[in-house]
């Protein structure tokens, strides 16, 4: 199955994303949009794994949460690999929380080498998927939309727990499926 490390984001998030995303499909360009409940913030892409290491890869992220607090983060800025004048994937960052989640990230790394997961070539970046541009059709009008649109959630986003997610590809999109879901050290305050 295939299988990733994510942390979730709030319904009212969620909201503001999906009527970013509203505003950016007015470009009519070929995009795969992502849905409501497809969001999230992908920590670590696993692949495919046999059934039976969800215990193991659970357990380290137990181990692993024991040392972290919950936390809030924020989102900010519109943005796109490998760039915004070459979108293929566009993307919202990160802005308050960045440190916290990629410290958690780097953890996570190390912990899934001991069940013989590679660790990532490529820098971390973090960032929260909004749609893979499929083809150049009104690719023009997309990039001027995706320069001239601001964003940021102007909310904070408590993250409380590390999630294990099953990923099933159809022909609609990914669907999402809990495996195990680890909390966080709850704060004091």
């Amino acid at each position: 199955m295939r299988a990733f490390i994510a942390v979730e984001i709030d319904n009212l998030t969620k909201q503001k994303i999906s009527d970013l995303i509203s505003n950016l499909k007015k470009s009519g360009a070929d995009v795969k949009w992502i849905t409501e409940d497809q969001m999230h913030l992908t920590l670590k892409f696993l692949g495919n794994i046999d059934e039976s290491k969800t215990r193991e890869i659970s357990d380290v992220l137990s181990s692993i949460s024991s040392n972290f607090k919950s936390f809030t983060i924020s989102l900010s800025n519109i943005g796109a690999f490998p760039n915004l004048n070459r979108p293929r994937i566009i993307w919202v960052g990160i802005d308050k929380g960045a440190e916290y989640l990629k410290t958690i990230s780097e953890k996570i790394e190390t912990g899934l080498k001991k069940l013989e997961f590679e660790k990532e070539d490529r820098e971390f970046n973090l960032h929260l998927t909004l749609g893979r541009v499929k083809t150049s059709k009104n690719l023009s009008e997309l990039k001027k939309l995706l320069n001239e649109t601001l964003f940021n959630s102007q909310n904070e986003i408590k993250i409380n727990s590390l999630i294990l997610f099953q990923s099933t590809l159809t022909p609609k999109g990914a669907i999402y499926s809990k495996l195990s879901t680890i909390n966080l050290q709850k704060n004091q305050d």
